[in-house]
């Protein structure tokens, strides 16, 4: 897992690349959370559109992040994901959890409108 993080509109933008699938992974993306947090960043867009694969572990690893954010009042926004992520979020039932949008310019006007 790759991933890059911007800022956007007061939003920090993480986009993701490649697989996402637990391991030493979860652990430098919890890390990277909370060094967000500590800097009073908790509006976090999480962008899936170069998400090639995702697993139940790579679940966690988001669901971890959202836990984390909202314990210190912020909130995760989902974007982009495509057919499978889609679809395992349903199957999961996270899609209930987060709040997820289509594009990038969706979930900032999300937060916009909050």
């Amino acid at each position: 897992m790759n991933y890059s993080i911007s800022e956007k509109y007061n939003c920090v933008v993480i986009d993701l690349k490649g697989r996402i699938m637990g391991g030493p992974d979860a652990e430098t993306f919890s890390n990277e959370i909370h060094k967000l947090i500590d800097e009073g960043k908790k509006k976090i867009i999480i962008n899936l559109e170069n998400v090639k694969f995702m697993n139940s572990s790579g679940l966690g690893i988001l669901i971890g992040g959202l836990n984390t954010v909202r314990k210190n009042d912020g909130d995760i926004k989902l974007c982009n994901a495509d057919k499978r992520i889609s679809s395992l979020l349903m199957v999961s039932q996270l899609n209930t959890v987060f709040d997820h949008h289509t594009s990038l310019d969706a979930a900032l006007e999300a937060y916009n409108k909050e």
